[in-house]
Parts: structure tokens; sequence; C-alpha cells
């Protein structure tokens, strides 16, 4: 058995303390194997955000994998934000911005939804490219008896009662889903709204599973409380956590335990 972390939306620079303390804490407690970040590390994308985020990220024991988000792009300088969007990301963490990871049991391959620039003046939504998607594809097909894991910042299915802010997808996510479906992809990590879900999408004849993070230890709420996932991998069976803060300490609020068959995961009654 395998636990991994899938902690989002960090946001250093706007940070609880006591949250902090109390994952770095449980992390250890718990066993957790690998941690996994699906992006917005910091708040502004500021070189004292990222160094903080990094030696807070170093401290814990086990591995650590991480992928950007929207904030992880310079927020205020815009020459740095169009001609180096992630240098100060990849420089100041050592984290590379679309890593390919491969553990006990599983492999995870991760790919940058975030975007220096988009249509609009909301710059905060996120897309994946064909060619993106086609990498994360090849990764995958070296380890065809892993657990198959993708992560990116955007999520590919909206929370309909959520606020705005909760519907928030990445940009094409019908033709993702397609994609990781036809894939027999296990297991898609996102963050971005601060919201927690934990379900399952079927697409085509193919059923996969959701780990949607919140914020894990951000002050920046949206309606719930900080939170993050643990998942513990064991070949075709899974089993999700969704720890959440409470008064002063995080507790498990749901476990679901996932089974995988010819059509994919099903969840366990």
């Amino acid at each position: 058995m395998t636990r991994i972390a899938h902690l989002s939306d960090l946001h250093f620079g706007r940070t609880d303390q006591a949250q902090l303390d109390a994952l770095a804490s449980l992390l250890v407690g718990d066993r957790i194997d690998h941690v996994i970040v699906t992006g917005d590390l910091t708040q502004q994308g500021r070189k004292r955000e990222f160094v903080a985020a990094a030696a807070w990220l170093r401290e814990l024991p086990m591995k650590v994998t991480a992928i950007p988000g929207n904030h992880d792009a310079p927020v205020r300088n815009l020459y740095r934000r169009f001609a180096h969007p992630w240098r100060r990301y990849e420089r100041c963490t050592g984290f590379e911005a679309e890593p390919v990871v491969v553990g006990e049991g599983f492999v995870f391959a991760g790919a940058n939804s975030a975007r220096r620039f988009r249509p609009g003046l909301d710059w905060s939504t996120g897309a994946l490219t064909r060619r993106q998607t086609d990498r994360v594809l090849s990764a995958f097909r070296r380890h065809k008896k892993d657990v198959k894991m993708v992560g990116f910042h955007h999520p590919v299915q909206a929370i309909e009662t959520a606020a705005k802010a909760g519907k928030a997808v990445v940009s094409g996510a019908d033709r993702v889903i397609d994609t990781l479906a036809d894939a027999h992809v296990d297991v898609v990590m996102t963050g971005h709204v601060h919201l927690a879900r934990v379900t399952t999408i079927k697409d085509r004849n193919w059923r996969f599973v959701m780990s949607q993070a919140g914020t894990a230890v951000s002050t920046r709420l949206r309606g719930e409380p900080a939170s993050y996932n643990v998942l513990d991998l064991g070949g075709d069976d899974m089993r999700i956590e969704t720890h959440r803060w409470a008064a002063d300490g995080f507790a498990v609020e749901r476990s679901t335990r996932f089974l995988r068959g010819p059509g994919g995961w099903v969840e366990a009654a």
C-alpha cells in the first residue's frame, strides 16, 4: 500500500501558520510516502513566497512533487510573466513544471494548465494542449500495470452547487476527459477552486477517479475550511480520505473506497 497526500493551493504569502504546523506533523505521523501539490504554491509568484514554500516542503521527510498554478506566474511583473513565466518557480523550488514520477505501484505525470496570458480579463483560467496530453499518455505507456495518475491545476468538471469560482474548469475540458478516459487513466488530481471533491467521472467506456483538493493551508477560503486528500493505493483497491480543518486540527471528514474493474473504478458499497 502506498500513501499519497494530495495538497493544493498552498498560497504562501497568505498561509495560516497553525495549519502549516499541524499539516507538517500529520504528514509524518500518517506515514505518507509521497506528497503531490497541484499548483498555487504562492499567492503572487514572488521570490520570497517561492523561497518560503520550498523551505517548508523541503522539511518534509518524504518525496514531494509539485506542478505550478496560475498564481505561480509573476502577478506584478508583466515582463517576467510574459518572457519567463515559470523560471522563478523552477529556480526557487527545484520543481519541474511538468514532472513525471514513478513510485511504488503508480506513475504520476504532471501537466501545467496555467497560462501566462488568456483571452479576456481573467488570466486565472487554464488550458491544456494536445501536445501536453500526448506527453502525459506517452509516460503512461511505459508503465501499463501501475496506477496511472495525472495532475494539473484546473478542474475538468465544475461543481454546480458552488459559486462562480467553483465552476471554473480547464479550457477544452470535454476533450481532455475524452483523452484521459481513452487512455484508461486511473486518477485525475486537480485544485484551483479551493473546494474539495472526490468522485468518479465516466466517459466513453471508462470511469476514472477525480481527486480535487481544497486549499490546504491558505486563508483564502471559498465557503469551506482548509482541506487535503490522502490516497491509499493498493493495485485495484484504492481509498481516498478528505482531511478537513476543524477547530485546531485536521480530521478525516470522509473516506471513500474505490475498486477497479474492466470498466474502470467504482465506489465500493
